[in-house]
């Protein structure tokens, strides 16, 4: 690598890489597919090198290409942190972070957490996104992201955050128009509302105590949305398999009942982590709320609760 290379033409480089498409890199940069190519152009007379080849959809990097690709991810991420570093010095942080919550989670109770991040650190921007997946951080450009998962990717680094049970809800309403439920084989006589499997057949899973118990149940309704199954358990459509915390403020106000509270189901994932990608130099702001977010949420009520012994 030379040292009279552009550190702005390689951070294009690094984006065409990340976007696949001449086109694709200029939209993410503001500026033409034009400009890009003739940044590209002059980075690789820089190089003395072919960077990157033409495939029917998009492009590739080189042998040459691949070196200076993961060298200068490397080199922008020193840069941040340097910068980051020098604005530490003036006891201020600043920077810009992408964050991506859950949507259910995320408008009940991240929401309120990362707005009073915001005020905490007014030189730290936050672009955030309300999403349920997130299959690949870089290609997304995501710098944090909070998943509910009990088996996080192996290909980033997950810190666990608190424990995120699940419960079976239903309405009074409803609850008083069926007959008792007082084992789990009772739930196979009820409309049962829940997250999509694969199968039209849903194999439910309860603990309690060491004890286990497998029932296989045909779906009434299936939505991966939690504020819709939410929204049909309160209008009495019949037993909902929802997070504890999506319940937990109607359970409080008695407008849903918990069903067979004694028994936790198993749901889609057990615990809330924060992931971000592989990176030993994330910048301060980063850094600072990942912190903030790993203090804060296990003191929201509606973790802190189980940790106290209650039953949900």
């Amino acid at each position: 690598m030379k040292f009279s290379m552009d550190l702005n033409l390689i951070q294009s480089f690094v984006e065409v890489v990340d976007a696949g498409t001449l086109a694709e890199a200029g939209r993410r940069r503001g500026v033409t597919r034009s400009q890009i190519s003739r940044q590209l152009a002059q980075l690789e007379t820089q190089a003395g090198a072919q960077l990157l080849r033409r495939t029917t959809r998009r492009l590739e990097t080189t042998e040459a290409g691949q070196s200076l690709y993961e060298h200068g991810v490397r080199m922008l991420q020193e840069a941040v942190a340097a910068q980051a570093e020098i604005d530490s010095l003036g006891k201020t942080l600043r920077g810009h972070v992408r964050v991506s919550v859950p949507t259910g989670l995320g408008d009940a109770y991240i929401a309120p957490l990362l707005l009073d991040f915001a005020a905490l650190h007014p030189g730290i921007s936050l672009r955030v996104f309300f999403a349920n997946r997130v299959t690949d951080l870089i290609a997304d450009e995501i710098d944090v992201a909070l998943r509910i998962t009990s088996n996080p990717p192996l290909d980033v680094v997950a810190r666990e955050v608190c424990a995120t049970p699940w419960r079976l809800f239903a309405s009074p309403s409803y609850l008083a128009g069926i007959a008792p439920l007082t084992t789990p084989a009772d739930l196979t006589q009820c409309h049962f509302l829940c997250p999509p499997y694969a199968s039209r057949r849903f194999r439910l899973i309860l603990e309690r105590e060491g004890e286990r118990a497998t029932i296989d149940i045909s779906p009434h309704l299936q939505s991966e949305h939690f504020r819709f199954l939410l929204r049909a358990t309160q209008a009495g459509h019949g037993v909902g398999l929802l997070p504890a915390y999506a319940g937990w403020e109607d359970m409080k106000a008695g407008s849903l009942v918990p069903v067979l509270p004694e028994w936790e189901p198993e749901g889609l994932g057990r615990k809330l982590h924060i992931i971000t990608t592989p990176n030993l130099h994330p910048s301060m702001a980063t850094q600072a709320l990942i912190s903030y977010l790993r203090d804060e949420i296990p003191k929201l009520e509606v973790f802190s609760v189980r940790a106290k012994g209650s039953d949900l």
